[in-house]
Formats: C-alpha cells, sequence, structure tokens
C-alpha cells in the first residue's frame, strides 16, 4: 500500500461548488410571487413525505429493489452476486448530474448494515445524501483525507460537489468501517482494456463463493472519469462481465434482463483509469488510517 498519488476521477464541473436550492431549479424573475410560494410549499410536502419513508426504515423513491431481485435475471447463467440484502439505489431528480457517488455508498452501506451494526449510523434506515455529506464534512475534522478535504473546500453539505473514492473512505471511516482502495492506473492490455480489473472482481467474488448464487462479499464501488457505479457480482457465463449497477439509469424490477447489468471488458477501453473501493469481513474491527493510501495495480 502507497499514499494516495492519483487522478481525481471523481471529476467536476463549473457548478460543483454551487449550493442546493429549495426547488428543482432557480425561479426565473418573471414569476409571480404567488407562484413562488406554491413551488416553495410544495418542495416542503414533497421533503416531508421523503423524508418520514426514510425515517420509518420504508424505501425512499431512489430505492425500488435489492440484489436479490437480480437472481431471477441470472437464472440459466454463471452469475455470482454480491450479499442479496444490498439494496440499490438511482438519482433523483434533485441530484440527478452530481448524486452518483452518494447514491453508490448508500448501496456499499445498506449491505454493511446487515453484516453488522454500525456504531455510529444515526438511524435504522440507510442514510440520505444530506447525511451523508455532513458525515464527510465530520470526518474531515477529525482529521481524514486532510488533502482532499482543503481541495473541497472543507464544505459538502448543500452543495453539489462530485465525490469519489477517497470521499467514500471518509464516509465509512466516520462510521467506524475500514475500507480499501485499489488503483488500476493505467490499462493492463495492449487495445487498451483493463483485463486486470476483471480478474481482481472475479477474485473477489469467487474466493468467498460457496458454489451458490450469492458470494458472502459486500458491492464493490467502481470509479472512472467522471462517473461511479456499483459492481454487484460477476457474469462467468462465456467471456467473462462485469455485473454493475448504474445509478443514473432507470431500471424496473420485473422488467429488466440480466444484460442491462453486464460490463463487457471491451467497454473499459473508454476509460484510461479505474479505482475500486472495497470492505473485507473485518472492517468493522480493522484500525482506520487518516492518511489514505492505494494498492496500485499493475
Amino acid at each position: 500500500m502507497q499514499p494516495l498519488d492519483i487522478v481525481d476521477l471523481a471529476g467536476g464541473s463549473d457548478d460543483d461548488n454551487s449550493e442546493l436550492q429549495p426547488g428543482c431549479g432557480n425561479t426565473t424573475d418573471n414569476v409571480g410571487a404567488g407562484s413562488k410560494r406554491k413551488h416553495r410549499r410544495l418542495q416542503m410536502v414533497r421533503n416531508f413525505f421523503h423524508e418520514r419513508g426514510i425515517a420509518s426504515g420504508h424505501r425512499s423513491d431512489s430505492c425500488r429493489w435489492s440484489t436479490s431481485h437480480l437472481s431471477g435475471l441470472a437464472q440459466g447463467s454463471s452469475a455470482i452476486l454480491c450479499n442479496p440484502s444490498t439494496l440499490l439505489f438511482n438519482t433523483t431528480l434533485s441530484d440527478r448530474g452530481w448524486g452518483c457517488g452518494y447514491r453508490n455508498c448508500q448501496m456499499l452501506i445498506s449491505s454493511l448494515m446487515h453484516q453488522a451494526p454500525v456504531s455510529r449510523m444515526p438511524t435504522e434506515a440507510v442514510p440520505q445524501v444530506r447525511q451523508l455529506q455532513e458525515m464527510l464534512e465530520l470526518s474531515w475534522r477529525d482529521g481524514y483525507d486532510r488533502d482532499g478535504a482543503d481541495q473541497l473546500g472543507h464544505r459538502a453539505m448543500g452543495t453539489r460537489k462530485w465525490i469519489g473514492t477517497t470521499e467514500i473512505y471518509c464516509i465509512l471511516a466516520h462510521l467506524g468501517v475500514r475500507s480499501h482502495i485499489v488503483d488500476f492506473h493505467c490499462a493492463s492490455a495492449a487495445d487498451g482494456s483493463h483485463p486486470a480489473l476483471f480478474s481482481w472482481v472475479v477474485e473477489y467474488f469467487t474466493s468467498k463463493g460457496d458454489g451458490g448464487r450469492f458470494a458472502n462479499r459486500h458491492p464493490l464501488y467502481l470509479q472512472h472519469q467522471g462517473h461511479s457505479r456499483t459492481v454487484v457480482g460477476a457474469d462467468l457465463t462465456d467471456d467473462v462481465c462485469l455485473l454493475v449497477f448504474d445509478p443514473d439509469v432507470d431500471a424496473t424490477p420485473g422488467r429488466e434482463k440480466l444484460s442491462r447489468f453486464r460490463l463487457p471488458l471491451a467497454r473499459t477501453r473508454r476509460s484510461r483509469q479505474f479505482q475500486l473501493l472495497y470492505v473485507e469481513d473485518d472492517c468493522f474491527t480493522q484500525p482506520i488510517p487518516k492518511q489514505i493510501s492505494s494498492q496500485r495495480i499493475p
């Protein structure tokens, strides 16, 4: 392991530092005061019911299914999947375009919650995006990833700032979870693809499998330039494919096919670099370094 000195794959945009507004967008000057008040009241009602659903342990609109739903899609294949209790979260209109990191973090936390109690989990439900932003700031105050905190101005709450593997590390550290980062910093094949990434993921899932559909493994946080996704398994049928859930792509239970989640090796040529974040079974008992390090492959 070595100190993390890699490109910020989370990327960024001109409005990364912009504040979240109470509505879906700014109201133009020619809209009357009455329309503004109506818009604010409507947004308050939406937020009220959204928060009630989360607080009572129900799934929000951003989470409609879990990894267990994929088991039916995988019939007749050699797919192996992560923890079946993993909830799958989509971005919503309020965080589309910047919230993928937080949604993938929610998926990982949902799996961890079924392994052991997370000592600093604020509720029995998976934390909302704003709660994750607060955890990130608290971890910075505790001294985790000082360079990353400086880069983001020590502020995440109420912003649209993109986050990546190092920020997920910090959020999990705040929850008492030790995570690890693997940096596939360049292609491992002459055609620009990443077979080393595929080999690592297959070994990760199969090493804890018992020959059944589900492995005793948590999902993987997968980062590439400007976007992140969650690896929920691998399809070992013929040409190996990773099974990846993209929070920015809507998926409806009962209407999908396994092919919808396949990431073939050839498509990895689109990205020069990948990063994986994973947690082991003893993640609740390992000491958590405040200086982030990574394993570089190849």
